[in-house]
This record gives C-alpha cells, sequence and structure tokens, in this order.
C-alpha cells in the first residue's frame, strides 16, 4: 500500500510539473508577442552610416552666461558672480562649448526678469547683440543654515550646516525659445570646537563662505544639463565679411570646423511676435541660399570660404553644417 501511495504521488507531482513547464521555442513565442525587449520589433531602428558620422558632434557653439540673480534673504553682492563664474569654469572645463572672454555685457539676470518671467525678446537682443548662440540666466532662490551640538560646557562641539536652491534658464538666442530649465540643491558643512560662544560661527562672512561651498556644488550638477541640452542644438555661425571670391566667418578652427567642410548658407529668419500681447514668439527659418566650403582659417576663430554653389551672399547670413 505504501508502494502504491507513493507511485501516486510521484505520478500527480510529475503531471503537475510537466503542465507547469513551456518548450523554449513556446517561451521564445511568447516572447516575441508580448514585446521581448530582444525581439524585433522592439529594436531601436538602425542608424546609417552617415548618421552615425553626423552624430558625433558638431561645432562647438557659443555661450554667455550671465551673473545670477540674488533672491533670497542673504543680501550679497557677490554670490550671483560667483555662481554664474562657477556655471562658466564647469562649462570650459568639458571643451564642448565656447566661453568668450572676449565680450563684455553690464547686464545681469535681473536686467531681464518681471517678476516671475522672462523679458524674451530683450534677452536675446542681447544675445544677439554680443554674437552667442545661446544665454543661460540663473537664480539663488533658496539659503537656509542650521547650528546643531553642544548646549553647555567650556569647548563644545558645534557643526554648521548650509543649503541652497538654484535654478537657471537656457535660451536659444537664433530662434529666440527656451531650451531647458532646472534647478539643482547643494549643502555644506562644518565643524568646529568653540569655547563659550558661537558668534564667529553666526557671523554673516562666516556663512556667506559656508554658502558658497553649498553654491558650487549645486551649479556643478547643472553642468551636464547645460551641456546635453546645448548638444541637441543646431549650430548656426554667421557671415562675417565677403571679400571679392571670398567669403569670411566668426567660427573657425576653435569652434571645431575643419578644412573641406561644406556649409550651407541660409537668410535670417523673421521674428514674429503675438499681434495681442506683443510677446516674443520666436524666429520662422531663413531661406537656403547655397553653399560654402571651407578653404582656411583666420585668428583664434575665424574661417575662410570659397562659395560652393548659390549667389546674393550677404553678411550677417546665418551658415549651418550641410
Amino acid at each position: 500500500m505504501k508502494f502504491i501511495a507513493r507511485m501516486i504521488f510521484f505520478l500527480v507531482g510529475l503531471a503537475f510539473f510537466t503542465a507547469c513547464q513551456r518548450s523554449p521555442q513556446y517561451q521564445r513565442d511568447q516572447d516575441y508577442f508580448q514585446g521581448d525587449p530582444g525581439s524585433y520589433y522592439n529594436r531601436p531602428a538602425s542608424k546609417s552610416i552617415s548618421e552615425r558620422i553626423e552624430g558625433m558632434g558638431q561645432p562647438k557653439k557659443r555661450l554667455l552666461v550671465m551673473d545670477f540673480w540674488n533672491d533670497t534673504p542673504v543680501k550679497s553682492d557677490t554670490l550671483g558672480k560667483f555662481a554664474a563664474d562657477e556655471l562658466r569654469k564647469g562649462l570650459y572645463q568639458t571643451q564642448r562649448i565656447i566661453i568668450p572672454k572676449d565680450i563684455k555685457t553690464e547686464a545681469s539676470t535681473g536686467d531681464f526678469l518681471e517678476g516671475d518671467k522672462v523679458r524674451v525678446s530683450q534677452l536675446v537682443a542681447e544675445g544677439r547683440k554680443l554674437g552667442v548662440s545661446t544665454v543661460v540666466i540663473g537664480r539663488l532662490t533658496k539659503t537656509v543654515f542650521r547650528s546643531r551640538g553642544d548646549e553647555v560646557g567650556l569647548l563644545r562641539q558645534k557643526q554648521t550646516l548650509a543649503a541652497v536652491d538654484v535654478e537657471i534658464k537656457l535660451f536659444d538666442v537664433q530662434n529666440g525659445r527656451e531650451l531647458m530649465a532646472a534647478g539643482k540643491s547643494g549643502e555644506a558643512s562644518s565643524n568646529a570646537v568653540v569655547a563659550f560662544e558661537i558668534e564667529s560661527l553666526e557671523a554673516a562672512k562666516y556663512r556667506e563662505e559656508l554658502l558658497t561651498l553649498a553654491l558650487r556644488k549645486a551649479v556643478s550638477l547643472l553642468v551636464p544639463e547645460v551641456v546635453r541640452s546645448m548638444e541637441k542644438l543646431t549650430w548656426e555661425g554667421t557671415i562675417a565679411k565677403i571679400a571679392a571670391s571670398k567669403v569670411y566667418l566668426n567660427a573657425g578652427r576653435a569652434s571645431g570646423l575643419v578644412s573641406g567642410d561644406i556649409l550651407k548658407v541660409m537668410t535670417v529668419g523673421d521674428d514674429v511676435y503675438d499681434p495681442a500681447s506683443g510677446a516674443f514668439l520666436g524666429r520662422t527659418a531663413g531661406q537656403l541660399k547655397g553653399t560654402l566650403e571651407v578653404v582656411d582659417f583666420l585668428g583664434a576663430d575665424g574661417a575662410v570660404a570659397d562659395v560652393h554653389t548659390g549667389s546674393g551672399f550677404q553678411e550677417g547670413d546665418v551658415v549651418q553644417l550641410y
């Protein structure tokens, strides 16, 4: 009887196990119809050779960083400039963006803000005047300080913490549109052993020094986001001068152009405004005039080109990689 019972238990278990199994072919069929990531229909479309080469990078774009607006109770004349300088330094170190050192502006972020709104048309006009493709404005929105530690004793262990919130916006100058908006937070702390009083740890200068460390951390987190947004933007240069058969461009080796590059020449588009509110909406795409071929370079970041096709080129016309 025990033998028969064991056999019955074995057969029932075998039937259950077999019913729960799926052949490898069945599993492959199920994965195929349910959208397995490795199936044909879920694979990303393969890029052509020309698309892969094209995606390896465009010439570097010129970016202007306005000094940030300090919108916090910590009133300091240096924090906004410090934050902007940290962003400039971080972007320069990537070697993927040009931060012009030869342009000067007295304007800062606060000059282009009206409440929570950005005066885009004025900001874009300033960027075009200075010959950059993008402009960053920034704002310090919040600061927090806290101290904790021993309350009694001759020598007291104290920790002071500082935190700051930073926001930035990136604008495409050529097309008059916002490319990105991002915000990050940074923190810093300091430990000290103090005797009797802690006024030195709470002084304005000490707080400002601690706040700059927090700012540095916050801004460093914004650098890769700016770079990613910039790389999605189509590179554009400008015809600076036309003399005889030569066309001179405001971009060259430093920007990443190479001899033999073919550039298309476009007319400057028209600015479009909302007829009801007068708000700046953007700029239309220009018309294709022809193409140029880069043949030589001029100065630190200029190029010389020959006319490849087309005619009627003018100073100020836009050039893009073909």
